[in-house]
């Protein structure tokens, strides 16, 4: 009769050596001082010490580079509640064992299919970041809420205190106040002469107010540096002469960086407003939903703090205006500048979501946008 194997109760997994039954990895304590543990299979790829959501943003920046395998990626932390989870689903996290786990993280894991365990579960963290996200359950939105309160946004608050303007005995529009913070989104609207292009030269501080004041990231705009402010107007001008596409958008980059950077970014933004077919052709020969597109990609190049648009979708078809629209979107989630439209489309309004201001329906008091 052969002899049967004599079986150890001691195993070898992944660096651990454990008896009886296999503990996985992630599961392992977490080492003094670390917060976030990420591994992918078995190893050990991604470790913070960070505190609140420091640590899943570090590890979003991490994955952006991150060249291996994402199918299996497991999490130990050391408290999650529902805006940890939001945070992980987004970048992929399958499994989580969390030392201290709310009940609205729990509940969120499992909607979104990842497998969770924990050591200890209350109902609610006490703090307000969780009672902000209890009720929310747009998962860009909950997104863009974590950013703003990391102060993770590229954007630059916006203050109309007041503001009024007119000309020739005309008042445009008058008394209006509104609070715009930074990275947030405003659509405006309002008939034909009721002063949407008007407003945004004020922004851009070509026009002063009648009266009431005027602040970009609490200066006036004649004080605002240099790049800050990325416009896109209604009409091109018609001028010609011999520019590509691609240089239009590469005056637009920095000349601080590197001739290798500079190449990237004109290549990214080129693609992502999907126009690298054109980088080669004449700017002037091409149309004016085309030509929008090409300032968007100039805009993205610029890094432009505060980006105005007028009537964006007026001369864009179907497809050009979806394209456009899902970019506006990419950028509220991504570099997150402050972002005001003009626009009497009203599907606009829809599609967007945004808060919308309308002009000629002004009223005295403040108009708070976007409330933390």
């Amino acid at each position: 009769m052969k002899a049967q194997k004599e079986i150890s109760p001691f195993r070898f997994y992944g660096n651990f050596f454990v008896f009886g039954e296999v503990v996985e990895p992630y599961k392992q304590p977490l080492k003094d001082g670390i917060t976030l543990c990420v591994y992918n299979n078995e190893e050990l790829i991604f470790s913070d010490r960070g505190r609140w959501l420091t640590p899943l943003f570090a590890l979003e920046a991490f994955l952006q580079t991150y060249e291996g395998d994402r199918s299996n990626l497991a999490a130990h932390d050391t408290a999650a509640g529902k805006a940890a989870a939001i945070l992980m689903v987004r970048l992929g996290i399958k499994r989580v064992h969390i030392n201290l786990m709310s009940d609205l993280a729990l509940t969120y894991y499992e909607a979104n299919g990842v497998e969770a365990s924990y050591e200890k579960k209350i109902e609610k963290l006490a703090c307000k970041t969780e009672t902000l996200l209890e009720e929310l359950t747009d998962a860009d939105e909950m997104y863009r809420l974590l950013r703003m309160r990391a102060k993770l946004v590229r954007g630059v608050s916006v203050e109309l205190q007041d503001a009024s303007f007119g000309y020739d005995g005309v008042l445009l529009f008058s008394h209006l106040n509104v609070s715009l913070p930074e990275g947030e989104r405003l659509l405006i609207q309002g008939d034909n002469g009721k002063g949407k292009t008007t407003l945004l030269k004020m922004l851009m501080g070509r026009l002063e107010p009648t009266s009431g004041k005027i602040l970009i990231d609490g200066l006036p705009p004649s004080q605002i540096k240099n790049r800050t402010i990325g416009y896109i107007k209604q009409q091109q001008t018609e001028q010609q002469f011999p520019v590509s596409v691609r240089e239009v958008v590469s005056m637009a980059t920095d000349s601080k960086l590197s001739k290798e950077r500079q190449k990237w970014e004109i290549d990214t933004a080129l693609r992502r407003v999907g126009i690298q077919e054109l980088q080669g052709r004449n700017f002037y020969t091409l149309s004016g939903g085309e030509r929008q597109k090409v300032a968007l990609a100039r805009c993205l190049c610029q890094k432009a703090q505060l980006l105005l648009l007028d009537e964006p979708t007026s001369f864009l078809d179907a497809t050009s205006r979806q394209a456009l629209i899902e970019t506006i979107k990419a950028l509220t989630l991504d570099e997150m500048p402050t972002i005001i439209v003009v626009t009497h489309d009203k599907q606009l309004e829809q599609d967007l979501g945004w808060p919308t201001l309308t002009l000629g329906q002004e009223r005295e008091g403040r108009e708070k946008v976007g409330k933390k």
